[in-house]
């Protein structure tokens, strides 16, 4: 019996250690982002569902559904303003996109023959730097190398699909939403989407992140201020200074007392292992 306990605690010692080895970038950090929004969603993270939302911003009619302004329509400096924006909402799906590539690259690392997805998204970036100051969004060669490389949630409305490429590409996106490193970039994403969504997305007002404090395991601590916030009145100012410093200590309060937990549960195993 004894023996069979200590191979039940190898064997979960070892599944603990692989289940959290993709999360160690992410829990030996903490970051405390502190901004003033006019709405936050009570809505709980649904990964499917903010698949759909971030991959929708690429749709060419998504800012003219949503009511965001549209620059051609404005004069400076909100213009600007409504460029960064704009930039700010595409910035999320490039950004998921971009894990995605990375998965692709891990994945044909294993195989004579690169996904062609691969040579897409590389050429789609060769293409951009060679004509960043004049990128004409209707030539054919760009409108190609635009689609995206990530598999849509639903038919395309250019598309014929048939059942068995619908099946298809839902188990792509299973497989997806089952890959740990690239849930967390999604979730950090629809994280960053509900804030952008949070004020009123019809104004060319952007809302900024007026504090973020980054920790890190090895003792470094790094804190930003947006210069916005030394423009605010003293006692705005003031207020949110103090509550950005009150989650600073809740977060790592938190934090520190989720990586004992996760050492104590190490430690146990491992103790119980040599047994």
């Amino acid at each position: 019996m004894p023996n069979k306990i200590q191979e039940q605690a190898t064997d979960l010692l070892q599944k603990l250690v692989s289940s959290v080895h993709g999360l160690v970038d992410d829990i030996t950090a903490l970051e405390v982002n502190t901004m003033v929004v006019e709405e936050i969603t009570g809505a709980k993270f649904n990964a499917w569902q903010a698949y759909e939302q971030i991959y929708s911003i690429n749709d060419k009619d998504y800012f003219d559904v949503k009511g965001i302004p549209n620059p051609d329509n404005l004069t400076e400096p909100e213009k600007t303003q409504a460029q960064e924006l704009r930039k700010r909402y595409t910035s999320l799906f490039s950004q998921l996109e971009r894990e995605y590539f990375y998965i692709l690259l891990e994945k044909s690392s294993d195989t004579s023959e690169p996904d062609p997805r691969i040579i897409q998204y590389q050429e789609r970036l060769k293409y951009k730097v060679e004509h960043q100051t004049n990128i004409v969004q209707t030539d054919q060669i760009y409108i190609k190398l635009a689609q995206p490389i990530l598999p849509a949630p639903a038919p395309l409305a250019n598309e014929q699909d048939n059942q068995k490429n619908l099946r298809q590409r839902w188990e792509e996106i299973e497989n997806l939403l089952n890959n740990g490193k690239f849930i967390r970039t999604l979730r950090k994403m629809s994280e960053l989407k509900a804030a952008l969504d949070g004020g009123d997305i019809k104004s060319v007002d952007i809302d900024v992140i007026y504090a973020q404090t980054v920790m890190q395991l090895d003792g470094d601590i790094i804190s930003r201020y947006h210069k916005n916030l030394f423009e605010l009145p003293e006692v705005d100012r003031d207020l949110i200074i103090k509550i950005h410093n009150e989650g600073i200590v809740a977060g790592e309060k938190q934090w520190r007392g989720t990586l004992d937990f996760l050492i104590s549960i190490v430690q146990s195993l491992a103790k119980l292992s040599r047994q």
